[in-house]
């Protein structure tokens, strides 16, 4: 199953129906990525037993994440931040995790910038309809970790106090993020988040 944030519109977020997904056949092949330097394993940083996030992947680590147990690969980086060879378009990973067995769902924060209702909704869908583990990346990490912090308190999939102590255990802080997050778990407006000061890195 493929899902991209793009396609979930106001509308269907109002009407609280589900995003129009995408599957690809398999005979539309991935292009070949060059092969990451580090291998997967090494790069994984385990929040929860059910999430773990790392930075950039490459269309060559999609078997391995299907061999780590991950039903679902949750891309939070818009393309074109780097050249190909260092950021392979999510076109290109969608079609390998979707060669694997793995879904797939792109839902693209730029740095610094706002998690937006249509990209929190879009990871509440996500983390509700996909029961299996999930492997966050974007350039480090830290944006995928975000996303489904923000997407969980709203979603109401784990307590604020969880999250944050989750997130300080694998050594990244969620603290500048504590306001935001109690909010959205009691399901109160605005359902985005536009913090400069705690979206800085």
């Amino acid at each position: 199953m493929t899902f991209r944030a793009q396609e979930y519109t106001a509308f269907s977020i109002l009407q609280d129906t589900p995003p129009m997904t995408m599957l690809r056949g398999a005979s539309e092949r991935p292009v070949a990525m060059p092969a990451p330097a580090l291998s997967l394993n090494d790069r994984l940083i385990h929040i929860t037993p059910q999430f773990a996030i790392a930075p950039q992947l490459m269309a060559a680590d999609m078997a391995a994440a299907k061999q780590h147990g991950f039903t679902t690969i949750l891309n939070a980086r818009p393309d074109g931040e780097e050249d190909e060879d260092e950021q392979p378009s999510s076109i290109n990973i969608e079609k390998a995790a979707i060669d694997a067995g793995i879904a797939y769902s792109h839902i693209p924060i730029a740095n610094g910038a706002e998690f937006s209702q249509a990209a929190l909704q879009a990871a509440c869908w996500t983390l509700t309809t996909n029961t299996g583990p999930i492997l966050g990346f974007c350039l480090s990490g830290v944006r995928s970790l975000r996303l489904w912090a923000l997407a969980s308190a709203l979603a109401g999939a784990a307590q604020p106090e969880m999250l944050i102590d989750a997130a300080t255990s694998a050594g990244y802080s969620l603290e500048g993020f504590r306001d935001h997050l109690e909010r959205l778990a009691r399901g109160e407006p605005p359902l985005y988040v536009a913090d400069t000061a705690a979206m800085m890195i």
